[in-house]
């Protein structure tokens, strides 16, 4: 196809994940011609994420309720120390992944956007700097392989973000945080607390949890980093139940069991490691490291990158080129970039801790007052945050302030 030709679609988005989809709604609501991509034989499976977040942030993106369960109590237990923090009003939830995602999708379609599952994309076919027709190659059991050509397309491929690999504009993964977990029926298990479990027993470098999601039903898993970590979620994960089986009632009789397993990957990317824009490419999600590395938490985060990403694309008004799409980037830096800065030097940190480590953390964990807690958590590193843990641990103050300096 000549750089000139007229292209089949306006934006072409790889990936049906929480990014890709919420770049494509905002697309597609523009009046752009919108097409998604995803490899999966459905949108939100299979399910890769243990869906911890925040209900504040969850309402402001406008997640029905009936996406996520509330908590309204959260428990980190150490080597030799635990610590509990309580929320009248619930602070934490657990959010319902499928249904989030397909939701997500939902909105998509509403706006006009089209989705197309099974498809396989090998990768761009016309993707020349001065081109201004951007070309991927596919395959779906409907179409067979075809090429499918665009203005823009749209990386949100996740973990491997294998577009913006290939083109230049992000490096590899060279750290991934590794998780698994077993969604259970534990009718026994409190569906109002969530607990985090530190330390080499655990999850040497890393941690466990217990996510209760509603209806008796509870997520227990574990996630390391590679290479900080060798050690075998699989093993972990058989180990952890030992430590969950007193939480769901062991003592008194009540049985727990797996009804599904999940596992995932999550770049461990520096928050200025990936270029987010190039001639004719966006990249969103997974694939441009935009997550957490603190808690591992990305859903959130994707919604709000996919949306900056899919209103630039309508407001570049046909100028695909990184100066033309300029606001993507610099929004994004603007809302989450102190905050994801802080949270992946803390988790270089903590990916060296031993046990002694961890329970030090847990005592100025027990230290902070509910709220301060919560920020921490939800990496959350405002001023205003700052200013009120001043008075309670200045030194964490510092730590925080620290991690924001430049390196050199």
């Amino acid at each position: 196809m000549s750089p000139t030709a007229h292209p089949d679609v306006d934006v072409v988005v790889v990936g049906g994940g929480p990014a890709g989809l919420a770049a494509a709604a905002e697309a597609a609501r523009g009046g752009l011609h919108t097409v998604i991509l995803e490899r999966g034989h459905a949108i939100g499976e299979p399910v890769r994420t243990s869906g911890g977040s925040f209900v504040k942030p969850l309402k402001a993106l406008g997640v029905p309720a009936r996406c996520y369960h509330p908590i309204h109590r959260i428990r980190v237990i150490g080597p030799t120390t635990s610590a509990t923090k309580s929320y009248r009003r619930a602070v934490g939830c657990v959010i319902d992944v499928r249904g989030t995602y397909q939701w997500l999708a939902q909105q998509a379609v509403e706006a006009g956007a089209e989705i197309r599952l099974k498809a396989q994309v090998e990768g761009m076919t016309n993707a020349g700097p001065h081109t201004t027709v951007k070309s991927v190659a596919a395959r779906d059991p409907f179409r067979g392989r075809y090429d499918l050509s665009a203005r823009v397309v749209v990386d949100a491929s996740g973990h491997t973000g294998f577009l913006a690999r290939e083109a230049g504009l992000r490096p590899g993964n060279e750290r991934s945080a590794v998780g698994m977990e077993l969604e259970l029926h534990a009718p026994g298990y409190d569906q109002d607390e969530v607990v985090f479990w530190l330390g080499d027993d655990v999850a040497p470098g890393g941690y466990g949890w217990a996510f209760p999601c509603g209806g008796g039903r509870v997520r227990l898993g574990v996630g390391v980093v590679r290479p900080d970590s060798d050690a075998e979620p699989r093993a972990l994960l058989d180990s952890l139940r030992h430590h969950f089986a007193p939480l769901a009632g062991a003592a008194t009789g009540t049985h727990s069991s797996p009804l599904e397993m999940h596992s995932g990957l999550m770049p461990v990317l520096a928050p200025d490691a990936a270029t987010l824009v190039g001639d004719g490419l966006v990249v969103t999600g997974d694939a441009a490291g935009q997550g957490s590395t603190l808690l591992g938490e990305g859903i959130r985060y994707a919604i709000t990158a996919g949306r900056i990403a899919g209103k630039t694309i309508v407001a570049a008004g046909g100028d695909y080129t990184p100066r033309g799409m300029a606001s993507y980037p610099k929004q994004w830096h603007k809302q989450m970039g102190r905050n994801l800065k802080v949270s992946y030097a803390i988790n270089e940190r903590i990916c060296r801790f031993g046990d002694a480590d961890w329970d030090r953390v847990i005592r100025r964990m027990d230290a902070l007052t509910p709220g301060q807690a919560a920020a921490v958590f939800a990496s959350e590193f405002s001023a205003k945050w700052a200013a009120s843990v001043l008075w309670t641990d200045p030194s964490l103050v510092r730590s925080v302030a620290r991690n924001l300096r430049p390196k050199g």
